[in-house]
């Protein structure tokens, strides 16, 4: 069968022209972005941060271009839609669907994964939250006796404790923490900055998992290296890595529950709630532009009201009036 050109003199393949490394395949877009498209400087970064994150979850799932498919696009696109708002989600999945259709029209894949994929959240669910009980049980959990459980814990226990979204606990310095205040400075969405709080027993366990991770870095000649948050390998923890990490857990305690960073997020919020906290201090602590966004938490909170009132109130237990 013969080829058929496309406007602009792109032509589609039936079958892959060649294998494409990737990371090639990212870098010819970008320059297509830059010479063809024309696009402003702010846009081509942001593209490039929304592909670098889906290029190193596909290294975290060992997935090249020619082997991704339309469930690798779902499932990339759920996990999106765990992290970031409507319109952040409806962004990114632009994002990469520019960049497979790039590569499909020069042959690159045999398919694009992301043309069929919808990322509208109109319809409400509540998230996933963990019981207090499942919290505690999810902090006594390690995953190995060295360096990688340490770190794994410690990253478990700062997501529960300070609600931040996986994206800023992984972009946090050692130097964003300010030890006598107790807090840390976190840099959200769009730049903004905000403190979140650390517990006591976070300071305690700080204290550990920056000795290992000394170790760690002295081992890879890496002591200059600001993360807090590092690999195996003395770098700064990748997105993808942070997942990998989520599903470990979660295949080891035989939940069936989703969990991934966002559920302790999620947990942080209607568990600060649970306990009588204003909803606009959640929101700031959060990070939420707006209180609808916030509100969520509420209808996850008040499900356990019922557990309040037949444990507190004594008419519920069957007393009599006095």
């Amino acid at each position: 069968m013969g080829n058929i050109a496309l406007e602009g003199g792109v032509t589609p393949y039936c079958h892959l022209a060649e294998h494409k490394d990737k990371r090639e395949a990212f870098d010819a877009y970008m320059k297509h972005l830059d010479g063809e498209k024309k696009l402003s400087v702010n846009s081509q970064k942001a593209y490039s941060a929304d592909l670098g994150n889906l290029l190193d979850w596909m290294d975290g799932q060992g997935l090249e271009l020619e082997d991704f498919g339309i469930h690798d696009a779902r499932a990339y696109a759920r996990l999106l839609r765990q992290d970031w708002g409507e319109a952040s989600v409806k962004r990114k999945v632009s994002a990469v669907r520019g960049f497979f259709d790039f590569c499909h029209k020069r042959g690159w894949t045999d398919g694009d994964a992301f043309s069929g994929i919808s990322v509208s959240q109109s319809s409400f669910h509540l998230p996933s939250v963990l019981s207090v009980d499942e919290v505690r049980q999810l902090l006594s959990y390690r995953s190995d006796d060295g360096f990688k459980g340490e770190r794994d814990h410690f990253l478990f226990l700062f997501l529960y404790n300070t609600g931040a979204r996986i994206s800023e606990a992984l972009s946090v310095d050692v130097g964003d923490v300010e030890r006598s205040q107790r807090r840390i400075r976190i840099t959200g969405k769009g730049g903004k900055e905000r403190f979140l709080f650390l517990s006591p027993v976070t300071i305690r366990e700080l204290d550990g998992y920056l000795a290992l991770r000394k170790s760690v870095l002295e081992a890879n000649g890496r002591a200059g290296e600001e993360a807090l948050f590092i690999s195996t390998r003395g770098k700064r923890l990748p997105f993808s890595s942070a997942h990998i990490i989520f599903t470990e857990a979660r295949q080891a305690l035989g939940w069936q529950k989703e969990f991934t960073p966002h559920t302790l997020r999620h947990s942080y919020a209607t568990h600060l709630l649970d306990r009588g906290a204003d909803i606009r201090m959640v929101q700031s602590l959060l990070g939420h532009e707006s209180i609808s966004t916030t509100q969520i938490y509420t209808h996850v909170s008040r499900s356990g009201l019922r557990k309040v009132y037949e444990a507190s109130h004594p008419h519920a237990k069957g007393e009599e009036q006095e």
